[in-house]
């Protein structure tokens, strides 16, 4: 048997006794050592010959003018031979060193390429050798490759990155807190803003001259049929990078579970962490991975975007699952806002997802994209949904101390202010519920309202409801009036909000307004007509020039009975409270204005006939203005004015 008869029987026993993914790689490094070897290397996937799979170069070569010159093709073939032969050159990279060698190299390469696609009439002895030489290049650039990724493959500093949206990061830091710890992030706006303030920017993921290298090398890889391994090699090394970079920035994967055990709070800092992240990954660090791709791969941009899709898959995968996560999670009231800010940048940052992840293999992320999207509005009807059934189910008995604002509504109005900021969403997302109970509760005339609009008036009616109910709990009747009038007046308040009004109506903060000093009327009367009926003169005799002591009698049972009245009234009511200082102030003239008047009209009639400031008895207590001083110390409530400064 001859020479090429046992590289024959070789080759098929390796090939027969490994299998061809083994035998292809015994076979390549056997192929460094004698050309003869490279003949018989199997593709795994099709059991082609690999040179046939990728340039299926004929048998023979065909008739043609030689384009490389015998002597430059030798000297290509020989550039290719000294980076393995070479000890010292075999053990390093030729992308480490000198720009000379890269660029000699990828020279001969090229070279060699061309030979091999058009091969001379008079070149066929050198066909085979220039085949095996082109197949060794190519494994080293594979190796070139590899190694300029991940000298380099290092994630954005992610200091530079916060930088990008310190402003978005410092404006979320604090809540807004207000009564029954209802919390909404004050920063919302500004994060939904910023979603769309990253959209042309993109930054410098690898340095110019690496991209510029990749380039070339990526070029020549394809050029020979390389394809699958270059983009395996790309996508494996950009890959990890963008996930530790997401890791860097705070991300963290969370499964359904991980979502449920967490506490409401910590959750709340996860999601605005979630959105600032998102924001970069999509406005930023995608984008700009997305132009290195297909500056790699310029030659082929369907290709680039391939690849581009197939790498960044995973990561923004793990940042959807993230909200379908949340989306899934347990509805409570307080949740409503974090979802609602979830939603409104994830609208917003999808079409800039759906600009990134094109074609057939951007597909599922953009479906997923639009997922999540819909499974987080679901979570807002839900909790939404959630918070009105709340809101029908209340039912405590404790009155508030002094009729003071109840917490509830507190909590409603506050929440109504907040859902106010996201009224176009809420419209979009609550259009589609049946509104026709919703209408029929708020009256004919809102028939025509937005559907948010027509759902926070059934709210608010089923909030003044409450009120209604929760005024019986008191045994004062003028403190039930003094409770459902702070109650209106501070509806009436938050109502007259820029964002709220438009919601409610100036119709119905006036109806309410009027109903609120209809309270207001009937506190007056049933707290102060008892103590203004001793101050009249009905039921004496007062005809004679002189006054009889029965007469006398009267008018000193009188004063004992208004200072008894007034006292009571003072004592009473000064535990009390009326939230609003306006009204507190209005209340007070009109007590002074019903009482004062009378007082000292009483005392100006009857003092001549009796000493009412002297004497064993006093029955005059008051001065005029002392009367006037005790009831401008009303309505402080247990805590003073403080209270007045609650939201």
């Amino acid at each position: 048997m001859d020479s090429d008869g046992r590289i024959t029987a070789t080759a098929q026993h390796i090939i027969s006794i490994m299998g061809s993914d083994k035998a292809t790689d015994v076979l390549r490094i056997l192929s460094t050592y004698d050309n003869r070897f490279s003949r018989f290397i199997v593709s795994s996937s099709t059991g082609r010959d690999v040179q046939e799979e990728r340039d299926d170069p004929p048998l023979e070569a065909p008739a043609g003018a030689a384009e490389i010159g015998e002597t430059v093709l030798l000297e290509s073939l020989d550039i290719v031979q000294h980076w393995e032969s070479s000890e010292s050159a075999s053990g390093t990279y030729i992308w480490s060193g000198n720009q000379a060698d890269s660029s000699t190299y990828l020279d001969a390469v090229e070279r060699i390429q061309e030979f091999v696609n058009k091969p001379g009439a008079a070149d066929t002895t050198n066909l085979d050798r220039a085949r095996d030489a082109l197949m060794v290049a190519m494994l080293r650039l594979e190796k070139e490759f590899f190694h300029l990724l991940e000298s380099h493959a290092k994630s954005m500093d992610p200091d530079k990155l916060q930088e990008m949206i310190q402003d978005d990061k410092d404006s979320d830091e604090g809540d807004v807190s207000t009564a029954d710890g209802l919390e909404k992030t004050s920063g919302s706006d500004d994060l939904r803003q910023g979603s769309k303030s990253f959209k042309s920017v993109t930054i410098d993921l690898l340095p110019g001259d690496v991209v510029a290298d990749l380039r070339e090398i990526a070029s020549r890889m394809l050029k020979s049929g390389y394809q699958a391994e270059s983009t395996q090699i790309y996508v494996s090394s950009r890959k990890s990078v963008l996930e530790e970079c997401l890791q860097s920035l705070g991300f963290q994967k969370l499964s359904i579970d991980d979502v449920q055990k967490i506490s409401w709070n910590d959750l709340g800092n996860k999601i605005s962490r979630w959105i600032q992240i998102l924001k970069l990954a999509v406005g930023i660090l995608l984008r700009s991975e997305k132009e290195i791709c297909r500056s790699v791969f310029e030659s082929n941009y369907d290709l680039a975007d391939g690849v581009f899709n197939q790498l960044a898959r995973g990561p923004i995968t793990l940042l959807l699952n993230f909200g379908e996560a949340v989306a899934i999670a347990q509805r409570a009231p307080e949740k409503l806002f974090k979802l609602l800010d979830m939603y409104e940048d994830l609208r917003d940052l999808l079409p800039g997802i759906n600009d990134l992840f094109v074609g057939e293999s951007g597909a599922t992320v953009r479906e997923e994209g639009a997922t999540i999207l819909t499974w987080i509005g679901e979570a807002v009807k839900g909790t939404f949904a959630a918070f009105e059934a709340a809101l029908q189910r209340e039912a405590s008995q404790n009155p508030v101390p002094g009729g003071a604002v109840h917490p509830l509504t507190r909590y409603v109005m506050n929440y109504i202010r907040f859902c106010s900021d996201y009224t176009e969403t809420l419209n979009h997302l609550l259009g589609e519920r049946n509104l026709t109970q919703a209408v029929t509760n708020a009256g004919s005339e809102e028939s025509n309202r937005e559907p948010f609009s027509a759902v926070i008036l059934t709210v608010l009616d089923l909030l003044v409801k409450h009120m209604d109910k929760k005024a019986n709990l008191y045994k004062d009747a003028a403190l039930s009036s003094i409770f459902l009038m702070n109650n209106l007046c501070y509806m009436v308040q938050k109502a007259k909000d820029a964002e709220v009004r438009k919601l409610v109506s100036d119709e119905w903060i006036r109806r309410h307004n009027a109903k609120m000093y209809q309270y207001h009327s009937e506190y007056i009367r049933k707290a102060w007509t008892n103590v203004l009926s001793y101050l009249g003169d009905e039921g004496m005799n007062l005809s004679s020039g002189s006054m009889s002591s029965s007469t006398k009698n009267q008018i000193k049972e009188k004063f004992r009975n208004f200072n008894m009245a007034f006292e009571e009234n003072v004592k009473t009511q000064s535990s009390w409270f009326v939230s609003d200082p306006q009204l507190c102030v209005e209340l007070q003239i009109s007590i002074t204005r019903m009482i004062l008047p009378a007082y000292q009209n009483f005392l100006t009639k009857f003092q001549k006939h009796i000493d009412v400031y002297n004497g064993r008895e006093r029955y005059a207590k008051y001065t005029p203005d002392e009367i006037e001083e005790n009831i401008n110390a009303l309505f402080e409530g247990i805590h003073g004015h403080s209270d007045r400064r609650r939201g």
